[in-house]
């Protein structure tokens, strides 16, 4: 088996080369492909190197995938949500096997670097076509994203991100006007959530509208929550002070506009600022390899 392998260098607390060598050693692969330096290379001896032009962002990991895709049997990536969305967005025909080494660890196509059987499985997903954009978590509207500073998940300044630089981020609240198949909200919120729905959601009458979206067999479901909640140092009183916290819920299949006078982002990725997009949802659009 030709295993292809992907590093996000910048994702969550840095890179853990030990890591990197224990996943290769349990899927005891006949070769290895990387990308130059530290895309791969810097971490893997004896490696056959693949070259790609570099531009330091997330297109790296797009451009190694595609060029992997063509050689390897298995993609291996080591990164943040982001970093897998990244991947995805290169729409590869071979399985991806996702390692988490980010901020918050949370995509559903990230497998437990512990695995002893893998299994073959297609994932769905959000899409903003006009960005080529992919989300398996979400697609956030809002003032903050979250980020590992100095060891620590900090809430930081999207927009400021966007441009290169790591500032504190503040709660704020900004406009926002959501469509989905014929129906409109639109206000003052503090963050705008686009998100699919599973039977997580089934019986969770607690998380409101996303447990009676999902019990009608909805696919997805937008949240217009009152307060900025993409935060990692709010304490009891700050949240006791921000109460009620307020959301509003649309449920769709297909697609759906969302405007916004602030930052939107995949899978805590910015992208675009006041702007707005289309997100569609799209069936089995990468293969995966997961625990089992």
């Amino acid at each position: 088996m030709k295993v292809g392998v992907v590093v996000n260098p910048k994702a969550g607390g840095g890179v853990n080369k030990e890591l990197i060598l224990k996943v290769l050693r349990k899927l005891n692969p006949e070769k290895v492909i990387t990308g130059q330096d530290d895309l791969g290379a810097s971490y893997l001896k004896g490696a056959e190197i693949v070259e790609i032009e570099r531009s330091y962002d997330r297109n790296d990991t797009i451009r190694l995938v595609r060029e992997l895709d063509k050689v390897a049997d298995v993609i291996v990536i080591f990164g943040g949500d982001g970093t897998m969305s990244d991947a995805a967005s290169a729409f590869p025909e071979k399985p991806l096997l996702c390692i988490g080494t980010g901020t918050t660890n949370v995509s559903p196509l990230l497998c437990d670097p512990e695995f002893r059987n893998l299994k073959l499985v297609e994932f769905d997903c959000l899409f903003v076509k006009k960005y080529n954009r992919i989300a398996f978590n979400d697609v956030v509207a809002g003032p903050t994203i979250l980020s590992t500073v100095n060891g620590k998940v900090t809430e930081i300044d999207a927009l400021e991100f966007m441009r290169g630089k790591i500032r504190k981020g503040k709660r704020g609240k900004f406009f926002a006007r959501v469509e989905a198949e014929g129906r409109v909200i639109e206000g003052n919120f503090g963050n705008v959530f686009i998100s699919m729905l599973d039977r997580r959601y089934l019986g969770k009458g607690i998380s409101g509208g996303a447990s009676i979206s999902a019990f009608v067999g909805f696919k997805c479901l937008v949240a217009c929550i009152s307060e900025t909640i993409v935060v990692s140092s709010l304490t009891k009183e700050e949240l006791m002070n921000l109460e009620p916290i307020r959301t509003e819920t649309l449920s769709f299949d297909k697609k759906a506009k969302l405007f916004a006078e602030t930052i939107i982002s995949a899978d805590g990725n910015p992208f675009t600022f006041n702007d707005e997009v289309e997100v569609e949802f799209k069936e089995k659009i990468v293969k995966v390899l997961k625990n089992y």
